[in-house]
């Protein structure tokens, strides 16, 4: 190896293998406080370097952070949090000219909801977006046009009428009298006045007990009877007052030949009797009944 000579002083320190370390140039004291000095900076910068990177882990950690996307302003923007079905059913609002408030009215929600919904603070539950697709699907079918109703909603209160109760049941075998307070039940007026065509007056409501108009009537039934259809010419069933037993019943009512009436049940195994057509009081014909499953 090369000896240092004199004037060699700024000379980088050597390594010498065999001894395992610096071999420091042995030309006086100058040459070794410069070799001390390179040493002493490297581990500054290195302990520099190590608490610089721990404070930048402690300051910088980005995993609990949203993440971020670029955007072409540079700007960031968060992560959109809005559900993919969600973000279906909003494009095809707009592509079918719909207002949100429109969605609102089918879902039932108020107005607010569905723009958190769409700015991705509210999630739609799973039967929302079940009946969004629903009604969506329809108006596509539809080519785009929606159905309007053409007259306002109607009041819940003109919605339904009045009709008259009979006081006491109707028996089928064996009725009652009559007796009792005055009571009233609500009809849908459609039935009384659009399908019927008729007025609450014209109507009365009996609950029946009793087996003998099985099948076509059973024992808790609600029967709704039409007062104006009185005549037996077309045979039926018809709610009657039994004059002999001063009782309501409801039985089967036809014309005989020789001018009285015959009265029977449903079920075979009541008998059939009958009556002079002037003693029998035909209260009117069955022309709806209600039913407890």
């Amino acid at each position: 190896m090369r000896q240092p000579r004199r004037g060699d002083a700024n000379l980088a320190p050597t390594v010498d293998g065999r001894r395992g370390g610096f071999d420091q140039p042995r030309n006086g004291t100058r040459a070794t406080q410069r070799v001390d000095h390179l040493f002493c900076e490297s581990i500054h910068a290195m302990m520099y370097a190590i608490i610089g990177s721990s404070s930048q882990a402690k300051s910088s950690d980005y995993r609990d952070c949203d993440i971020r996307n670029n955007v072409p302003n540079g700007r960031m923007a968060l992560q959109s949090r809005l559900q993919p079905e969600a973000a279906d059913i909003f494009r095809r609002l707009d592509d079918l000219g719909l207002k949100q408030r429109d969605l609102a009215k089918v879902l039932g929600l108020e107005d607010n909801k569905i723009s958190k919904a769409k700015a991705g603070e509210r999630q739609f539950k799973a039967g929302e977006v079940l009946r969004a697709k629903e009604w969506l699907d329809a108006i596509e079918r539809r080519g785009g046009f929606v159905v309007t109703a053409d007259i306002p909603e109607a009041d819940p209160e003109s919605a339904y009428v009045p009709v008259e109760v009979l006081p006491t049941f109707a028996g089928m075998g064996g009725g009652g009298n009559g007796d009792g307070d005055r009571e009233v039940a609500l009809i849908p007026r459609a039935l009384i006045v659009d399908v019927l065509r008729g007025s609450p007056a014209d109507f009365l409501l009996i609950n029946v007990r009793g087996d003998s108009m099985e099948p076509d009537f059973r024992h808790g039934d609600q029967i709704l009877i039409d007062k104006r259809d009185t005549s037996p010419a077309q045979p039926g069933p018809f709610a009657l007052w039994d004059g002999d037993w001063g009782e309501f019943v409801v039985k089967n009512v036809e014309r005989a030949r020789s001018g009285e009436v015959r009265i029977f049940s449903s079920n075979p195994k009541y008998s059939a009797e009958s009556a002079p057509a002037e003693h029998t009081r035909i209260i009117g014909r069955p022309v709806w009944f209600g039913r407890r499953l």
